[in-house]
């Protein structure tokens, strides 16, 4: 598959014209998958976990003579030791990300969701345990990592399902599920974060006290990063129901400011917690946070 291809197959724009998550994320992991094969990058797979040149020694029976034939060297498979992780999958699924504006394939929710179907493919892939957990006021969806046939059809099923709605109750939803994060493992949040950052390095601490590897995926609209509109514009917050009515000239330099302090709290609060950070927009490719997630599950290795 032509690199061209794989960047277009994990374009939002293209994956959010897929109705069903299960081809989605099939699509668009196995798209992946391929282009890291290809060249070579670590091969997550389920067989093995990366290639590496032969060296004298090593057992001939794990040679790629598929490889050898295309680049006529030795490489070997190296095989990962212990594979199964629990991977709990966390959604915002509060209204504020019911946002989507004209210059995105889809709302933030969407693609999170998105996200969270590759990201659940993927990790099963591999052999581990895959859980979701969706909140808003309250704890929308749970659906504990485990073994049991099914799975990831369930976590697919829940994703056809969930839709945003009201505010989200961050930090009584996040301290209940890390209750019951009891084995240590991958945590994934995906979210806007607004309204969190003053909490988010608590909130943060209670999945690393527990020796829970994080990974915080921030999505956002491009029009709450760069306010486009060029006339007078009535607000309104999702959530609260609060409405403004302003002309974003007069306000674009405060606001970017205002943008720009808050998303540094963020990051400043993932840092302090060491934990990964990645601010994505909705316009990105998946493509990144595949790779994100390939990197902290080959440190936990």
């Amino acid at each position: 598959m032509p690199e061209q291809t794989i960047a277009e197959l994990l374009a939002p724009e293209t994956l959010a014209r897929i109705d069903s998550y299960a081809l989605l994320a099939r699509v668009a992991v196995e798209g992946f998958i391929s282009g890291l094969h290809r060249s070579l990058y670590h091969g997550f797979g389920s067989e093995f976990f990366q290639y590496r040149s032969y060296v004298p020694g090593d057992d001939l029976k794990y040679i790629d003579w598929k490889v050898y034939g295309k680049r006529d060297r030795f490489y070997t498979k190296v095989f990962q030791e212990e594979t199964n992780m629990n991977c709990c999958l966390i959604i915002d699924s509060s209204a504020s990300m019911d946002y989507g504006g004209k210059r995105a394939a889809c709302t933030k929710f969407r693609y999170a969701c998105m996200v969270a179907a590759c990201l659940a493919y993927l990790a099963t892939r591999q052999g581990d345990n895959v859980g979701l957990y969706a909140y808003s006021e309250g704890i929308l969806t749970a659906v504990p990592p485990g073994h049991r046939t099914g799975g990831l059809q369930r976590i697919l099923t829940e994703l056809q399902r969930l839709k945003p709605q009201t505010t989200g109750a961050h930090a009584d939803a996040l301290n209940k599920l890390a209750e019951n994060f009891r084995r240590r493992g991958l945590v994934v949040w995906l979210s806007d974060f607004v309204d969190i950052d003053e909490d988010l390095s608590q909130l943060l601490k209670r999945f690393r006290f527990a020796h829970h590897d994080c990974i915080a995926l921030q999505c956002l609209d491009p029009d709450e990063i760069d306010l486009p509109f060029s006339r007078t514009t009535r607000f309104v917050d999702s959530e609260t129901g609060h409405e403004i009515v302003t002309a974003p000239e007069l306000v674009r330099r405060g606001y970017s400011h205002s943008v720009d302090t808050w998303l540094d709290n963020i990051r400043l609060g993932c840092l302090q917690e060491h934990v990964d950070f990645l601010q994505v927009s909705t316009t990105d490719s998946l493509g990144n946070m595949l790779a994100a997630y390939l990197h902290r599950r080959e440190a936990m290795g």
